[in-house]
């Protein structure tokens, strides 16, 4: 496995990201293990349960399909795919040790490790971001707002979500960007669809940071491309696959077996998208008139995020007080094998 320079959405997810346009409810690719059963005491070469928590967005997408194709299976696994309404119901049936992993972002991650300790989770797998055009996020304005360019945002009122990874992805662009930031005015909207409309009335926010297919949705209606993060120079986000401390350490070769399945369905994936169309838009909530501009993504195999991205959100989040120090390496990714 190698370590990537990331870049995503879950999505950012990324992870946080997407609040508003996640389902509930669960499926799973198989039966559950029988009452009583604990992982450890699975036995060699019988199926065992894992139970992963994700939300319906692209970013968890080769998670489906390792499930539906059953490369899970092949591997001698049964995987539970759970989807969650949103990140905070996720973490807190994470933290009520319900799940093994999760499709999540590093902030997320972060904040569950801070408060599970050793109980915590560690990223195994990049979801989106191994390449910056992987997982789309735009800084949109309103339409009649006259701001086209980065350094027009200054004096603007711009919709985010609070102490996650967009309001860490907008200040990254500004500040890189040679925006000042103390003459840009963060906004909490934390829900997307609600940001939205927001940005595209004009009135209470003038600027806005949405992830596709949000973003092609926005500019479809008027709004301004003020900054494409895959059109800058440095990759800045990447959600993760993240597996339980206790998995990782206690069974090494359960995570192998998983990381070869998500493996496996992103090469299937990017070898032939067009025939997971109809998938993706399923398990992505890509709504029907918005499938003609937002194709299948590709993934990147392989790959967990950079020890320089890493630290980049763990310094950020020191700065905003989310830590009081920032986790090491080490600490929140597992070294490729």
């Amino acid at each position: 496995m190698k370590k990537c320079a990331g870049k995503a959405a879950a999505a950012g997810l990324a992870a946080a990201m997407v609040l508003s346009m996640c389902a509930c409810g669960g499926e799973s690719s198989s039966a559950a293990a029988p009452a009583g059963e604990t992982q450890t005491e699975a036995a060699a070469g019988e199926s065992r349960t894992l139970k992963i928590g994700v939300l319906k967005i692209a970013d968890s997408f080769p998670l489906y399909v390792a499930a539906q194709e059953g490369m899970f299976a092949d591997q001698g696994l049964d995987v539970e795919i759970v989807d969650f309404q949103s990140a905070s119901d996720q973490s807190t049936a994470c933290e009520a040790g319900e799940l093994d992993g999760m499709m999540t972002d590093m902030v997320v991650q972060s904040l569950l490790d801070k408060s599970e300790g050793d109980k915590g989770q560690k990223t195994v797998a990049m979801a989106f971001g191994g390449t910056k055009e992987e997982g789309r996020f735009l800084v949109v304005s309103s339409p009649d707002s006259g701001i086209t360019k980065p350094e027009d945002l200054e004096g603007a009122r711009i919709g985010i979500s609070e102490n996650t990874m967009m309001e860490y992805l907008v200040t990254s662009y500004l500040k890189d960007l040679g925006v000042d930031l103390d003459k840009v005015e963060l906004v909490n909207i934390p829900k997307l669809t609600l940001r939205l409309d927001s940005v595209i009335e004009g009135n209470d926010i003038q600027a806005a940071i949405l992830p596709d297919p949000l973003a092609i949705e926005a500019v479809e209606r008027g709004c301004n491309t003020v900054i494409d993060d895959t059109q800058l120079d440095k990759n800045y986000s990447q959600s993760v696959v993240t597996l339980s401390n206790d998995l990782i350490e206690n069974d090494p070769e359960t995570v192998e077996k998983f990381l070869n399945a998500y493996n496996q369905a992103i090469e299937a994936i990017d070898a032939d998208p067009d025939s997971y169309a109809d998938l993706f838009y399923e398990k992505a909530n890509v709504a029907d008139d918005l499938q003609d501009d937002y194709q299948v993504p590709t993934y990147t195999a392989d790959c967990v995020p950079t020890e320089e991205e890493a630290d980049s959100i763990e310094n950020w989040m020191v700065s905003k007080q989310l830590l009081d120090e920032p986790f090491t390496y080490d600490e929140l990714v597992r070294q490729p094998q």
